[in-house]
């Protein structure tokens, strides 16, 4: 090989010049180039720590939570909604005798007081077991049919017996066929006897108790219905077995119904 003088190129100068470049050459890259600054040492340094810790504690959390947090919430939650069972039980019957007694005689006195005060006693119950038995019930709050299921616990919990006649996205309709309050602690009065009762027979204990359906009962689903979503509402309740009707109706819908029906 000869260059431009003409001069011969051994194999030594060309060893000799790749020497040359490789001396001329930048340094190479590699991982720990960027430690060259403190900045760029501690900022490495931080993200390193951050992802250690990520992969080492993200398991260890999710971990727990499966085998000590879960568990221990569906413990308390299952034992408050126990205990609201028992509590319900107990006194469904007083409770609603109390409630009439009031309905019966609310311009006087202490029931006048009482009548006032019953849906507030209600709306504690919501307030104290209501976070209880959202997570029970496994509750989905966009769902008007699955916030029902508020509904059929009472009803299961006290005796009475409903089914639900439809469902879709923006209503749904439960027929309660059977309670064992109404003709006891509910006087049975249907319209055809309440035209003909006398003007003191309330005072016996007669006359239309309607009102604790379609005031307190009503009232207090619509309470746990505005609790668990706003979206939603009760509809005045039309038809009552303590008047007359062969069952009760209660009709859960959406306050700004969507389009489209059942999906």
């Amino acid at each position: 090989m000869l260059d431009n003088d003409r001069k011969k190129i051994t194999i030594n100068d060309l060893r000799q010049e790749v020497a040359d470049w490789r001396k001329q050459k930048p340094e190479n890259e590699n991982i720990f180039t960027f430690l060259k600054t403190p900045a760029d040492a501690a900022g490495s340094l931080i993200f390193f720590i951050i992802l250690i810790l990520t992969i080492l504690f993200v398991p260890l959390i999710e971990l727990l939570r499966l085998l000590i947090l879960r568990p221990a919430l569906t413990f308390f939650h299952t034992t408050v909604v126990i205990i609201a069972a028992v509590f319900l039980r107990i006194t469904a019957r007083p409770l609603i005798r109390l409630g009439n007694r009031a309905i019966l005689n609310k311009e006087q006195g202490v029931n006048k007081f009482i009548y006032k005060n019953f849906p507030r006693l209600l709306r504690f119950f919501v307030l104290c077991f209501g976070p209880s038995l959202k997570y029970y019930l496994k509750i989905d709050t966009k769902d008007v049919r699955s916030i029902g299921k508020f509904q059929e616990w009472i009803d299961d919990t006290v005796g009475v017996e409903g089914i639900w006649i439809e469902s879709d996205v923006n209503r749904a309709v439960r027929r309660e066929t059977w309670c064992p309050f109404v003709g006891r602690e509910i006087p049975y009065a249907p319209l055809a006897v309440q035209e003909n009762l006398r003007p003191d027979s309330k005072s016996a204990g007669q006359g239309d108790c309607t009102e604790f359906c379609s005031n307190f009962m009503a009232g207090w689903v619509n309470d746990f219905l505005q609790y668990c979503n706003p979206e939603f509402e009760i509809a005045p309740v039309k038809y009552m077995i303590p008047k007359g009707d062969a069952f009760c109706e209660f009709v859960w819908k959406r306050k700004t119904a969507w389009r489209g029906g059942e999906r």
